[in-house]
Formats: structure tokens, C-alpha cells, sequence
């Protein structure tokens, strides 16, 4: 299925597919702060012969090619910022066939397979079926809130006919996406002496009384959801009644009515207890939206797609599976998308995140079969 040159681009970056993720990996992109990666990135295809490329407003590196007028175009995006912050230290090392680093595969691995075929694309100009929006994606992780892919789909939606993101390992692709929502509750009392103002509302007993609550929600076949308190502070000493305190937390499902219930039910247990505060607040921090109205039949041509070349190339059946991703927000728009990765490794999100060293080549091919196959090559 892979032509000549393809064949041959591949076998000449063997050796420069390692060097490139080991360079990019080094540099450090944070969610909200990947300005570093993004000049190179840009740097790198117009070097290749990229014409075209730009920064969006919300910091994504975009390489239009032989973008069609209409719903006749393509997005294939890996997202650039990592989860860690800007002072980890980052250098990829090597041990028993593996590169290890934090961010080698989450995305950084994925990222650098597009980026190469989006060069080939610039230097070789294939004919191809359909324009493809090359996307380096930014704001994915956390509270990133996927802006990056949340500002390009409102940007193009009327020009995307289908929408995958590689992100992740090549053993599963992820089909559906969990949605999320997410917030910051802050509680404000009178507070006090612990003992000469004993009997004031204390703010960490009414968090903790919130937490309850929600703790005591129970999730059905029906309604599916889970939740979660991620962190929280508050008081000042020992010997004070706490005037303050907040917390984060989150819900996360497949189903937006259930989101809708679940959200309602925060807000409701919150508004109980708001007379013994002085103030009382919900912070929304991300909202990660639900897949809603998308044609079940370009969905699943996608998906055997992603596992005829999974199979072709690395030679397993790939699992399927749910995970949010940047595909939440075309999913929402009703336009198909599914992701699946281009490596394979494992303890993401981990300063011990590694991956296989063979995997990066074997997803650099799965990557041009895949393009080959359904998009190169209209004769």
C-alpha cells in the first residue's frame, strides 16, 4: 500500500524520527505555555517547504493542505503541551530498548509522527481526495480545556467532514469520548477564636459537609457518572475557627443529560448550605463536552480504518475504548472523530513516562498507511 517514496521517506528518517523526539521532548510545554515547541514546529515545516502555516489565536500551529471549499476536509491533530511543569527536568534517556522522559509519549511521540508527514506532505505534494488540516494542537491536558481543539473546530467546522487526533498508544482507539465538568467551590464564614467564638461556622466543616453530600451520590445503570475532589485548603491555625476554604472537584460521563443532572445536583447540595457562610461561590474551571448527533455510519468507517491499519502495520486488533480527548469538541459539533496512538509505552503523566523505541517507527508507518490507504494517491 505505501508507494515508493513513501517507503523511502520512512527509511531515510529512521534515525532523525528518534533525534526529532528526543528534541522536541527536551523542550518544555506546559499546558497554556508551548510557545517553545510551537516556533519550532512552525520552523520546521516551513524548512520542509510548508506553505501556509500559521499560529491560530489560540497558539496552534496550522498546516492547511490543498484545504476544499465545504465540508470536504479533514483534521488530523497531536496536541503539544504535556502536564508537566516548566521547571521538570527533561532528558530522554535509554534503557533496554526503551526512551524514557516525562511528555515521551503524552503526546510528544504522536506529535512528532504528523509533524514528519506533514514535511513529506510540503516537500513530496501528494494528490490527495480530500484537503487535511494538519493541526499541533495546544490546551489539551487538565485545565487546558481543550482550547486548542475547542478554537480551531469553531473557527472551521463548516469545513471538517472528519476529525482524528493521535494521542496516546496504538493498542486501543478510543471511539466515544467522557465528558467532564469541573469547578472550584470557595466557602467564606465569620470564622474566630476556637475557643472565645466556639459555635461559629466554621468553613472547612461546611466543605466537608459539600463533600459528603456528594460523596453520597450513587450512580445507576441508567445514569452513569463518576466524581471526584481533587484538592483542597483552607484555615489559617490550629486555634482559629476557619473563615475559609475551597475545593476542586469534577464529574465526568459519556452522557450529556446525565451531565445536565449531575451538574444541577452540585449546585443544588452547594445552595443548602450557603446560610451558614458569609459567601459562597462555584468557580467553573473546564467544561469537556459529550459526543451529540454524530452519523453512526461515518463513525464506524473511521474506526475500521483506524483497525485495518492498526492490524496491517503492527499486526494486533486494537481494543476499543472511551477517553476525553481533543475529539471531545468535534464530537459535540456532531462531526466524526476517533483518536488512537502511534506509539506504545506506558506511565503517562508520570515523571517515569517511557516508551518503546521500535514503536515510534512502526507509528511513523501506521501513520502513511493510514493516509495511503484513504487519503494519497487519488489516481
Amino acid at each position: 500500500m505505501l508507494r515508493d517514496t513513501a517507503l523511502k521517506y520512512i527509511e531515510d528518517n529512521k534515525n532523525n524520527v528518534i533525534d526529532l523526539l528526543k528534541t522536541i521532548t527536551e523542550i518544555p510545554a506546559p499546558t497554556g505555555d508551548e510557545v517553545k515547541r510551537s516556533e519550532f514546529i512552525e520552523n520546521y515545516l516551513e524548512n520542509a517547504g510548508a506553505v501556509g502555516v500559521y499560529r491560530d489565536n489560540a497558539g496552534n500551529v496550522v498546516y492547511p493542505y490543498d484545504i476544499r471549499p465545504g465540508k470536504h476536509n479533514a483534521v488530523m491533530i497531536a496536541h503539544m503541551d504535556t502536564v508537566f511543569k516548566k521547571d521538570t527536568h527533561l532528558e530522554v534517556t535509554e534503557r533496554d530498548g526503551r526512551l524514557l522522559c516525562p511528555g515521551i509519549g503524552d503526546d510528544t511521540a504522536n506529535l512528532v509522527c504528523l509533524l514528519l508527514l506533514a514535511a513529506f506532505a510540503a516537500k513530496e505534494k501528494p494528490s490527495i481526495r480530500c484537503g487535511i488540516f494538519f493541526v499541533f494542537g495546544t490546551c489539551e491536558e487538565g485545565l487546558g480545556n481543550l482550547k486548542g481543539s475547542r478554537r480551531f473546530m469553531e473557527e472551521h467546522v463548516d469545513k471538517v467532514s472528519h476529525f482524528w487526533a493521535f494521542d496516546l498508544y496504538y493498542r486501543k482507539i478510543y471511539t466515544d469520548v467522557v465528558g467532564s465538568i469541573r469547578y472550584r467551590i470557595k466557602i467564606n464564614t465569620v470564622g474566630g477564636h476556637s475557643y472565645l467564638n466556639f459555635g461559629n461556622p466554621n468553613a472547612i466543616y461546611v466543605a466537608s459537609q459539600i463533600i459528603n453530600d456528594l460523596y453520597k451520590m450513587k450512580p445507576t445503570e441508567d445514569d452513569q457518572y463518576t466524581y471526584n475532589v481533587g484538592t483542597i485548603a483552607g484555615g489559617n491555625t490550629v486555634n482559629s475557627i476557619a473563615e475559609q476554604a475551597s475545593f476542586t472537584m469534577e464529574f465526568r460521563t459519556g452522557d450529556p443529560q446525565v451531565m445536565q443532572k449531575c451538574d444541577q445536583a452540585i449546585h443544588d447540595i452547594v445552595k443548602r448550605y450557603k446560610p451558614l457562610t458569609t459567601g459562597l461561590s462555584m468557580e467553573l474551571l473546564g467544561q469537556r463536552p459529550c459526543s451529540q448527533g454524530v452519523p453512526e455510519e461515518s463513525e464506524e468507517k473511521m474506526i475500521a480504518r483506524a483497525r485495518e491499519s492498526i492490524r496491517s502495520i503492527i499486526g494486533i486488533d486494537p481494543e476499543e475504548s472511551i477517553a476525553s480527548t481533543d475529539c471531545n469538541i468535534p464530537l459535540s459539533m456532531g462531526v466524526p472523530a476517533i483518536c488512537f496512538g502511534l506509539c506504545d509505552g506506558a506511565l503517562l503523566h508520570t515523571e517515569e513516562e517511557w516508551i518503546w523505541k521500535e514503536s515510534v517507527s512502526k507509528g511513523l508507518r501506521l501513520l502513511f498507511h493510514l493516509c495511503y490507504k484513504y487519503y494519497f494517491d487519488e489516481d
